[in-house]
Order: C-alpha cells, then sequence, then structure tokens
C-alpha cells in the first residue's frame, strides 16, 4: 500500500469537471430503509467496524463542503473547490495556487461555534454501544471530539481546528474554540504558550493544508484500519482527496464489506456491496433507529476546578477558580467571575480568578460569566470550602435548547 504523505497540491483543479459527477442522487425513503436495513445486519455480525467521513457529514451543522455543484440542494451552497475553479483560470499559476491554500484555510478554521450534527452524535451512539471500533476523518472541524468520540478511536487526517500542541515537550490541549491564528497557510504558530510547568513552549495548530504532508502515524493508522476492517462505513465524501481517499479501497481488496453513502458518485462505487444515496442525518439517523439505539442530543461540557493556594496569611485561605480540558489544562473560558459570601459580593474582572476569604468561612457562592461561544449563561455554583482540598465540579448544558437558561451541575 502506497503512504504518499502530500495531499491536494491543487484542489481546485481537483474540483467536480463533468456535470455528471456533480450530479446529487437521491434514494427515496423506501430505498434507504431496505439499504440500511442489509446495512444493520452486516453491523450486527462485523467484528472491525470503522467509519470513514468527510466534509459532507458537517453541512448539516452550516460548514461548507468541497466538491458540491453550484446548483447543489445543500444549504451550505457550492463546495470550496468548485467556487475556487470557477474564479481562477484553466491553467493555474502560483498565485492561483496561493489562493486556493488560502481558501482551504479559511474554511478549516471558519467553524468555531458550529455543533455536532445528529450523524456526529450517531456515531458516538453506535460506539458506546460497541458496534463502531475506529473512526477516520477527513474533516478538520473538530466535531467528532465535540461530540464525544474519544481520541484513541479516532484518526484525523488533516488535523483538528480546535487543537493546539506544544512541540517542545508533546503536550496537547482540546479548545473548545478554532485556535488558527495565522495569516500564512503554512505558519502553524497560534501564538500561545505551554502551561506545563518549565516548559513555556511555543503551541502549534494542528490543521495540515494544502500541499504539507500528511503525519505517517495518522496515514498509516488510516490504512491498517481499512486493511483490518471487516466492513467500512464510507460517508459524506466523494473520495477524491489522495492519498487519505486511497484508503477504503484496502478494505474489499482484503476481504471486507465497503458501504459508502454519498449524494454524489465516487471512484470506489463499483466495489462497494451497498451505495446509499442520501442525506448523511437521515442515513444515520435510520441505522440508529433500525438497532434499537438513541441518537443523544449534544451536551456542553465543562469542568470547574477550584483550588487552595499555599499563600497569604494563616487565618485566609486562597482559592483559584478555573475551567480545565480533559487532561486538567486549565482553557480560557471565563470572563468574570463573581464571589458572594453571605449578603457580601466581589467580581474579578480578569484572569487569574484567585480570592481570599477568612478561614472560618465555608460557603462560597460562584457565578461564572463565559467567553459565550454558544451563547451559554452564566453558571451559579455553591462550593464548600471546610476542607482545603481540590474541588471539582461538572457543569452540562444543552446548547441546542432555545432557552438556555440553566447549567446542571
Amino acid at each position: 500500500v502506497s503512504t504518499q504523505s502530500t495531499w491536494g497540491i491543487s484542489m481546485a483543479f481537483s474540483a467536480h469537471k463533468t456535470e455528471e459527477e456533480k450530479k446529487e442522487y437521491f434514494d427515496t425513503k423506501d430505498e434507504i430503509e431496505e439499504k440500511v436495513a442489509e446495512l444493520v445486519q452486516l453491523i450486527k455480525q462485523s467484528k472491525s467496524f470503522i467509519a470513514f467521513t468527510g466534509a459532507g457529514i458537517s453541512t448539516a451543522a452550516g460548514v461548507p463542503d468541497y466538491r458540491s455543484g453550484q446548483n447543489t440542494v445543500l444549504a451550505t451552497g457550492a463546495g470550496v473547490w468548485e467556487k475556487q475553479a470557477s474564479s481562477i483560470r484553466p491553467k493555474g499559476t502560483e498565485k492561483d495556487k496561493d489562493k486556493e491554500v488560502k481558501a482551504f484555510t479559511k474554511t478549516s478554521q471558519g467553524v468555531d461555534f458550529v455543533l455536532p450534527t445528529v450523524t456526529h452524535m450517531a456515531f458516538l451512539s453506535l460506539m458506546e454501544a460497541g458496534y463502531l471500533k475506529y473512526i477516520i476523518s477527513q474533516n478538520a472541524d473538530g466535531l467528532h471530539r465535540k461530540s464525544g468520540i474519544p481520541p484513541d478511536k479516532l484518526t484525523e487526517l488533516h488535523g483538528n481546528g480546535n487543537i493546539e500542541k506544544c512541540k517542545k515537550c508533546g503536550q496537547v490541549y482540546l479548545r473548545e474554540y478554532q485556535v488558527r491564528t495565522a495569516e500564512q497557510p503554512h505558519d502553524h504558530l497560534t501564538g500561545e504558550k505551554c502551561s506545563v510547568v518549565g516548559c513555556n513552549g511555543d503551541l502549534y495548530d494542528t490543521i495540515v493544508n494544502l500541499g504539507e504532508p500528511l503525519a505517517e502515524k495518522d496515514l498509516q493508522e488510516g490504512f491498517d484500519r481499512c486493511t483490518n476492517a471487516d466492513l467500512c462505513l464510507v460517508i459524506g465524501t466523494s473520495l477524491r482527496v489522495i492519498p487519505s481517499g486511497d484508503m477504503p479501497a484496502t478494505t474489499p481488496k482484503c476481504g471486507g464489506k465497503l458501504i459508502i453513502a454519498n449524494l454524489q458518485k465516487t471512484p470506489l462505487d463499483s466495489e462497494a456491496a451497498i451505495n446509499i444515496h442520501g442525506f448523511s442525518d437521515v442515513i444515520m439517523k435510520c441505522i440508529v433507529d433500525q438497532l434499537g439505539l438513541e441518537v443523544k442530543p449534544f451536551m456542553l461540557t465543562r469542568t470547574l476546578r477550584v483550588s487552595f493556594l499555599e499563600e497569604g496569611k494563616k487565618t485566609d485561605k486562597s482559592l483559584k477558580v478555573e475551567i480545565i480540558d480533559d487532561k486538567g489544562n486549565s482553557c480560557p473560558l471565563l470572563t468574570r467571575v463573581v464571589v458572594k459570601i453571605g449578603s457580601n459580593s466581589s467580581a474579578i474582572e480578569k484572569e487569574p480568578f484567585i480570592f481570599t476569604i477568612k478561614e472560618a468561612v465555608s460557603l462560597v457562592n460562584l457565578t461564572l460569566f463565559f467567553q459565550g461561544h454558544y451563547g451559554e449563561p452564566p453558571a451559579t455554583i455553591c462550593i464548600q470550602t471546610a476542607e482545603k482540598k481540590t474541588l471539582l465540579y461538572s457543569l452540562e448544558l444543552n446548547p441546542t435548547k432555545q432557552t438556555k437558561t440553566e447549567w446542571d451541575n
């Protein structure tokens, strides 16, 4: 298997060129249910079921794909490469290629506050139920991780716009927001520093832009997973990006079943045991329903850490308030913290959010104000401070509700 590691040198010129390539196909409701019923039987029999996902699964979240035609039914409109191909000369110049790279970079980082779709949450249900073993994704929108897919069950071939990494010590930071700040396509510095004690290294985004090599580890993982899978569901991709698009082809070559679900035709349609044409959300909801499972709503979760600091007078207690990620790293999501003790309250307007109370105080009310990435309201928490130990609180909110009034904790 070839593991050529540089992708998409000129992707606008690999946009669909004929109307037949751009054409979108739709199975009837009955056809989808019939095909899904066949797929569900394969899922139940599978020992190594994997999914291979593309931009088409995120269009329902408002993220544009790359190759939808000008006449697409999708609300996100024509794909990025389709728009680029229609605005530059056929032969292309270096200036045109630079324009493409910048367009891709802008698209990759322009998905700050979108939410996981039904498809993303359906994959989580399949994984939690033990059916789905792994996901390989070409998407950099971070929605698989947002949905709750564990990082050890996911390969993101083109990076994750929510992740920045320290090259000095290897620490990884998963953010709630897009981390890319660089203007130049091949500049990946985010401007942030590593918070690991003694490190202070520069942080870099993980996006793989046009002409840049895919990580060999991710590339090999993708080919290995597809080669060893007895069932591979390809969904939301036309499989035109090489070398990642070659990965699913290894499943049928090695005796497994390939299933393709996409609006447009793909180069591997003839290799697939089943081809399903329809919207990703409709297909995935049908799969989950026929398996007797449930698509859970996306929940916004945050972890509050309250730490006691060894400083100040013996008669006082100093506490630090912060939101942390799944690795315990501090996340800059708070803009203000109001501390209330009895009838007295005071506000801390910037980081670090540290306050001091008397030793005798055992109950403190905190009101946390967030960056507002999802229009979330403040959260009020009552904390017990009698024992000087680190306190952790899990906060949960359904951001899809029209009235977001209260966090669960």
